[in-house]
């Protein structure tokens, strides 16, 4: 096979989480032909343990899901004490358009960007791209004094 039609590895791995199984191929096949690792969940809980057993590079999580919603579940992955993925980038991927409250609720779990998943599939990578970039760039935390 020509190595120039191969997708570029990227190494970075992106947990979708999303109780649609459809929505979740779909998103976890544009990532994949992109050169992304894809883990997937189907409940926030999972969700939350497959974040904390794998630490994955980005986090993309649906907003409205039956049982524990996007809210609770970026909540508890950012403060369940020793969570071994508080640092992981969690970005909202909903239908909503999420108003000016819910974005101030959205910063207050520790999730700073979302993407309509209307989005056409360029931008859809384009926008991951951009997280995962911004992430990359990110001065490294300093020790608070204790």
């Amino acid at each position: 096979m020509d190595e120039t039609l191969e997708p570029e590895r990227i190494n970075k791995h992106i947990l979708i989480i999303d109780d649609d199984p459809t929505t979740r191929r779909l998103f976890g096949s544009l990532l994949g032909s992109a050169g992304y690792e894809v883990l997937y969940a189907g409940s926030g809980e999972l969700g939350r343990e497959m974040a904390r057993r794998f630490h994955p590079d980005l986090v993309l999580l649906d907003i409205n899901m039956p049982g524990e919603d996007g809210f609770k579940t970026a909540d508890r992955i950012r403060n369940e004490p020793g969570s071994p993925a508080a640092d992981v980038p969690i970005a909202f991927l909903t239908n909503a358009d999420l108003s000016l409250e819910a974005q101030k609720w959205m910063t207050g779990v520790g999730v700073t960007e979302y993407i309509q998943k209307g989005v056409s599939n360029d931008e859809f990578i384009v926008r991951v791209k951009k997280i995962l970039e911004k992430e990359e760039n990110k001065p490294a935390q300093e020790e608070k004094p204790k």
